[in-house]
């Protein structure tokens, strides 16, 4: 076990103070120091240059350049004999599989080397700022050894670019001071000679304690400030996805409108197809009917024309008069002459007109549906303005106040509420229209006198039900009588604030899709005077909003 550290310790003898490797032709000196030949040679032609002598690199012994290098012998022995032992050999095969596998694996990586190695230079570890150099392991020990380099400024290992930002580039001095009133590192001349002449300056070591005492609430703003920008990035791409989701939501609501319209569309066009196929099987059938029946009558005329032609040629007297006889009997009508029969009228008008005005309610249709899709239909929560106050919120029953009470009724003055009886009662919402688009559903199933509408103190429009039969009125003037549904049970009122339209729907109440199947009873153009409220009316029982 000793013998690994007799090796070692050996292999520190024999290493070179120059080059830090083993003896390679070792020579000595007058003062008894041995180095490499080669590194003892380059060191004294850079010396000899430099300084016009030569100095051990080790004890500074003055040394004649131009004496003669004598190798040692017998220390060259010494190295021969170490170079051959197998523990040296096993290592120097491991320190080179390692070196291979280091420039396999980080070749790009850039060492920053000794500047005072004169053969192989070796990694830095130390950067004299001073010297301006930067100094292995092996020149590390020997520069803080001598007492003229001690005072020098050592820092962690940085390269010539990092090395010129240390100093000032107006006076190439160390920046050594702080200026507050700039923010800025300066050398020593600038406090005196520049600029900052006049300025609170200190020293970095002060600078930089200071700054160690705010660094942590600086550093707790930042990280305060990184924290919310997490949050405002996490909540965008939130939102992000939230846009995408309801983008491509959007994209399939669409798809399936203009599918289903298409559908509508094309099954529409197919029942026209029909009825027009069914009209001309009709008409086919009576020219049918009417060629056959003068194919008939032409096969008669025709057998009777040849009777006639054989009868001429008949000598015997008695013959020709029977026979003669017996055509003369037969009844022969007169044939008028026809360009055609009577057809059935066709049950639909195409014409140039006709086509024109189709495509002109078309692109009307085109344009709702443009409007529908920029301002959506919003259904209110109404509110009543009788003297309950609890309103009538949607999915609710509500009674209109009896003909004894006071009510509200549109916009009062003092004098519009009553407390005469009356075969009707009103209610009017608090929530009044003013822009937009609105709609309510009421359920009059159990009603047989009702108006729905809207009211404003200028003018009322609504739709009223009384003995069976639907009118439309705008103020005073009834619009037109409708006919009344058998299934009228859910009216939808909607209203048009940008249109300034009142539209009243026959709503379904079983199966399908209630927007689909909703089918229009009239829809009245209304002043443009707002706000506007909702109104009921009804004679009996409750109404009650869906």
């Amino acid at each position: 076990m000793a013998v690994p550290a007799a090796v070692e310790g050996l292999e520190e003898e024999l290493t070179c103070p120059i080059c830090l490797g083993i003896y390679s032709s070792p020579v000595s000196l007058t003062c008894g120091h041995s180095f490499c030949k080669e590194c003892v040679q380059e060191a004294r032609t850079h010396g000899h240059s430099l300084q016009g002598s030569f100095s051990c690199p080790l004890c500074c012994a003055q040394a004649d350049p131009a004496m003669e290098l004598l190798p040692n012998v017998q220390l060259r022995n010494i190295v021969q004999k170490f170079l051959d032992t197998p523990t040296h050999q096993e290592e120097e095969k491991h320190e080179v599989q390692c070196e291979e596998k280091g420039e396999s694996s980080g070749k790009q990586d850039k060492a920053i080397l000794c500047d005072f190695c004169l053969q192989e230079p070796q990694p830095a570890v130390k950067t004299c700022l001073n010297c301006e150099a930067s100094l292995c392991q092996a020149h590390l020990s020997k520069h803080s050894t001598k007492s003229p380099l001690k005072d020098h400024v050592l820092i962690e290992l940085c390269d010539a670019q990092v090395l010129a930002d240390r100093r000032c580039p107006q006076h190439g001095k160390l920046l050594e001071c702080y200026c507050k009133t700039d923010s800025v590192c300066i050398c020593v001349l600038c406090c005196v000679t520049s600029s900052h002449k006049n300025h609170e300056i200190t020293s970095l070591e002060e600078a930089f304690g200071q700054a160690q005492n705010i660094l942590p609430g600086i550093l707790k703003k930042v990280k305060n400030c990184e924290a919310v920008l997490n949050e405002n990035i996490a909540n965008l791409l939130k939102q992000e996805k939230e846009v995408k989701t309801k983008e491509s939501l959007r994209r399939n609501q669409l798809e399936n409108l203009f599918e289903k319209m298409c559908l509508q569309l094309n099954n529409k066009k197919g029942e026209l197809l029909k009825v027009l196929g069914h009209n001309e099987e009709q008409q086919l059938s009576r020219i049918q009917t009417r060629i056959q029946e003068l194919k008939e009558g032409k096969d008669a005329a025709s057998h009777g024309v040849q009777e006639l032609e054989a009868l001429r040629s008949q000598k015997d007297l008695l013959l020709f008069t029977k026979a003669f006889a017996v055509i003369q009997a037969r009844k022969h009508k007169p044939v008028r002459s026809e360009a055609g029969v009577q057809l059935p009228a066709p049950p639909i008008t195409l014409n140039e007109l006709t086509i024109n005005t189709i495509l002109r309610l078309f692109q009307h249709f085109l344009s709702d549906i443009q409007y529908y899709f920029e301002v959506p239909p919003v259904c209110e929560h109404l509110t009543s303005s009788a003297q309950q106050q609890s309103g009538f919120p949607h999915n609710s029953t509500f009674t209109i106040p009896s003909p004894y009470s006071s009510f509200q009724f549109g916009v009062p003055s003092p004098t519009f509420q009553s407390v005469v009886p009356s075969p009707t009662r009103h209610m009017q919402s608090d929530q009044s229209f003013s822009e937009g688009c609105h709609f309510w559903e009421v359920d009059t199933s159990n009603l047989t006198w009702w108006k729905l509408g809207i009211i404003h103190h200028k003018f009322e429009c609504y739709l009223q039900m009384s003995n069976n039969q639907l009118h439309v009125f705008l103020g005073q003037k009834r619009i037109t009588p409708k006919e009344f549904p058998t299934a009228l049970k859910v009216v939808r009122v909607e209203l048009d604030c940008r249109r300034n339209t009142l539209s009243f729907y026959n709503v379904p109440v079983k199966g399908g899709d209630r927007a689909e199947s909703l089918r229009l009873i009239e829809t009245v153009s209304i002043p443009s005077h707002y706000p506007v409220h909702a109104t009921f009316g009804a004679s009996d029982g409750n109404v009650k909003l869906l």
